[in-house]
């Protein structure tokens, strides 16, 4: 009796003992993904499929994307890997290091703690209720997300005009920012409100061998701000407006606090009832392209002939305070220092200064599977007094390509042309698509 205890015993501690924790099991699945994907037969297909698992799978993938202008593209390897406490609670931790053969490199970890709202039970309907009586259509779930982040990027080449002298920049930025939906108001919930807000801490370090710089100071950045995501017409026009306040402070006697106001006000019309959302989504990290909350999955990669495209209408307002350090500056001209296009047709960090006005207007329309096609319009100048009036507007044509492939990040070439002559950019993001952005650089 005995011995058939002990074996019975034995035989309910094996599965116990052989159970796998969490990343065990997520590193035994991408295993079986990569095999699935690299090692079973070699075709067109099969090499974008081979790219993308190595790129977009998770715990471990290889990470690449864009430095900013004048750096290069960093190469090396992300992780992303997520906890579930409990029914309330999602938490995601993201780490990635990336390094450029011009010495520029990035590392940076980013947690997330997404919290679910509670879901109303299942209400029965009797024939005969009233229409305030039954329960409240489908709507898209929005959730409180709440962010912690430390990263360090180094720069070896940046410059504060195109044509000038280059100096070389480090920057670690360690933080929290939260974004947080406004529900409480029924009236406004058309809206899509959410409040963001963010407590930075930036240090900073230059260095030029062709001019002078300063120790740098630490800086103290808080951020408020209120955003609304309304759709009309059966989402055939979309807005997403953003207006945003930043206060800059530091107790150093060489340097002087600042503020900023943001307003950035983007329109977007779709041209087919059938398009799909690629844009950021803030629950997920920028190591992550997970469909939604609670999904595994990136989004496969298509080859179909689906007709997707879309008109895009942006405004952009940044005004700054008096003596804001040059780093801190936005520009205009190819791309900025956190690799956003404005002004492409001009160089990197053609125009710098506190104060910035720019127009968009772009249209993309898909060709086959994963790449589209595009133009683009836009309008700006940078000053250092008001931004009202038409003075000094600066010109800017573009077409390009795009790719998007699943999860894979965005690659974007462009031909663009302006008063200064033709500028050919070509550039990878530094996050999935559909990952969050990371910290701003300025």
């Amino acid at each position: 009796m005995r011995s058939r205890v002990a074996i019975l015993l034995l035989l309910l501690s094996a599965p116990v003992a052989a159970q796998e924790s969490r990343l065990q099991s997520d590193v035994r699945r991408e295993g079986q993904d990569l095999q699935a994907s690299c090692l079973s037969g070699f075709d067109a297909k099969k090499a974008v499929g081979c790219a993308v698992t190595l790129a977009t799978d998770d715990p471990f993938h290889v990470a690449i994307g864009s430095l900013s202008p004048l750096n290069g593209t960093g190469f090396g390897l992300g992780f992303a890997e997520h906890v579930t406490p409990n029914d309330q609670w999602r938490i995601s931790f993201n780490a990635d290091g990336v390094v450029a053969t011009s010495g520029s490199w990035r590392a940076g970890l980013y947690v997330k703690f997404i919290h679910i709202p509670e879901r109303p039970g299942i209400v029965v309907v009797r024939p005969g209720d009233r229409p305030s009586d039954r329960p409240p259509s489908v709507t898209i779930t929005e959730y409180p997300v709440f962010n912690l982040y430390a990263q360090t990027i180094s720069l070896a080449n940046l410059v504060v005009t195109s044509g000038q002298d280059p100096f070389s920049e480090k920057q670690t930025i360690a933080g929290g920012r939260v974004t947080y939906p406004i529900t409480q108001v029924a009236a406004l919930r058309g809206l899509h409100p959410e409040a963001v807000g963010a407590v930075n801490a930036r240090f900073l370090s230059l260095h030029s061998d062709a001019f002078q710089l300063d120790a740098q100071p630490v800086f103290g950045q808080f951020e408020e701000g209120l955003r609304i995501t309304p759709a009309l017409f059966g989402d055939r026009l979309q807005f997403n407006y953003l207006v945003d306040a930043q206060q800059f402070v530091t107790s150093s006697p060489t340097a002087t606090s600042f503020h900023r106001w943001t307003v950035d006000l983007r329109h977007k019309i779709p041209l087919y009832s059938t398009a799909t959302s690629t844009g950021p989504k803030e629950t997920n990290g920028p190591d992550e392209c997970f469909q939604s909350v609670g999904s595994s999955q990136c989004p496969p990669v298509t080859y179909s002939r689906n007709l997707e495209g879309s008109v895009g209408l942006r405004l952009l307002s940044v005004r700054s305070g008096d003596s804001v350090p040059f780093y801190f500056q936005p520009t205009l001209g190819g791309s900025d220092i956190n690799g956003e296009r404005l002004l492409a047709g001009y160089d990197d960090y053609r125009f710098r200064g506190p104060n910035l006005l720019a127009f968009q207007e772009s249209i993309e329309h898909s060709v086959w599977g994963p790449v589209g096609v595009y133009a683009l319009v836009e309008e700006g100048r940078i000053t250092d007094g008001g931004l009202l009036g038409t003075d000094g507007f600066k010109n800017s044509f573009a077409v390009g390509l795009t790719l998007r492939a699943g999860g894979f990040p965005l690659v974007n070439i462009s031909f663009a042309w302006g008063s200064d002559g033709h500028h050919i950019i070509g550039s990878i993001d530094p996050s999935l698509l559909g990952g969050s952005s990371r910290p701003s650089l300025y």
